[in-house]
């Protein structure tokens, strides 16, 4: 319950600055204030003014009870609280569209994808970013000891990594790796017949073609070897999350202190142990090694991709269709809720 009461609390809009002041001595998650261009064709502040408890309503608590698992597996803790994760993300964003989808509906995951759009990812990054700072804490208790800044700075980056690995979990596992498609926030979609829906919602029309042939490279780039690794791993749900898990503590290029470091090595053993004992139990030490090189082979690629991301977003700055208030662009830079 206090998960959602946080999440509701961060979605909410029309805060006074006053109470922004007091949540942010209290609370890491970035701010709610939005971040989007003003004057936009789509008035996300007021798509995402929901309650989430209320729309939550009638839903069993089954769907948010978290299955016993055996406290030593790490990768049934990542499975349980991903799932918590995902209904949160989705159940935002379809309110963010005005859209109260039915919960045993929408765990099927049998409703419409549509194409994404600049608004709908910059307003579903603010929404990842607050459920990755109830779910990282799940998984790895130590992370609420971290300072703020530690903290900010493994979330900013994971949480492209994140996103490409869960979309490459949702797309292999809905539409196979044939279809040449890739998930853009929990409930939309990027393809290259969609770049100009894309940037539809932008304020500054002018620079939009080249920013369509920008984002239309970056989906070859990027799906295209993405989806040519995992054809020749075909990972399981099981190796998903443990990718999850191992992706979360991958610091080595990102200077953190000595204490990451220790973490990072502790737990990256602790998830390689739980997935070497299920091998064990079913293909064999042997084989299961083997899966484990491709899997990081897997890994390579999506922080391929995650640093041609990077490079995309500063693209896109230069073309002035994102500016310097565009969230997913400012976590790039700094944390998101300190003002530049």
């Amino acid at each position: 319950k206090c998960r959602l009461d946080r999440f509701d609390a961060v979605m909410a809009a029309g805060r006074t600055e006053e109470q922004q002041a007091k949540e942010e001595l209290s609370n890491i998650t970035p701010s709610p204030s939005s971040s989007t261009q003003s004057g936009s064709p789509i008035e996300m502040p007021d798509q995402l003014n929901f309650d989430f408890n209320t729309a939550m309503q009638g839903t069993s608590a089954e769907i948010f009870t978290p299955p016993q698992t055996p406290s030593h597996s790490i990768i049934e803790k990542i499975r349980s609280n991903y799932r918590t994760l995902s209904i949160m993300r989705r159940t935002a964003e379809f309110q963010m569209r005005g859209i109260f989808l039915d919960p045993f509906e929408a765990d099927k995951e049998e409703y419409e994808v549509i194409p994404c759009t600049y608004q709908m990812m910059n307003e579903a990054t603010r929404i990842l970013i607050t459920g990755l700072f109830d779910f990282i804490p799940a998984l790895f208790p130590e992370f609420e000891a971290l300072s703020v800044a530690d903290k900010w700075l493994l979330i900013r980056n994971y949480q492209k990594i994140f996103h490409c690995l869960d979309s490459c979990f949702r797309m292999h596992r809905r539409w196979g790796i044939e279809k040449g498609l890739c998930f853009g926030s929990y409930t939309t979609y990027l393809s290259e017949d969609t770049v100009d829906v894309y940037f539809s919602d932008c304020t500054d029309q002018k620079n939009v073609s080249d920013a369509a042939r920008t984002l239309r490279d970056c989906i070859q780039e990027n799906c295209v070897k993405m989806k040519k690794q995992i054809s020749r791993v075909q990972p399981t749900e099981d190796e998903y999350l443990a990718l999850m898990g191992i992706a979360f503590w991958s610091v080595e290029n990102a200077e953190p202190n000595e204490n990451l470091m220790n973490l990072a090595a502790r737990y990256r053993t602790e998830i390689l142990s739980d997935l070497k004992a299920r091998y064990k139990q079913t293909i064999g030490e042997e084989e299961g090694t083997i899966r484990i090189g491709g899997l990081y082979c897997l890994l390579l690629a999506v922080k391929k991709a995650e640093m041609n991301m990077k490079w995309e977003y500063e693209v896109y700055r230069i073309l002035n269709v994102f500016d310097d208030n565009t969230y997913m662009y400012k976590l790039q830079l700094h944390r998101p809720d300190i003002e530049s």
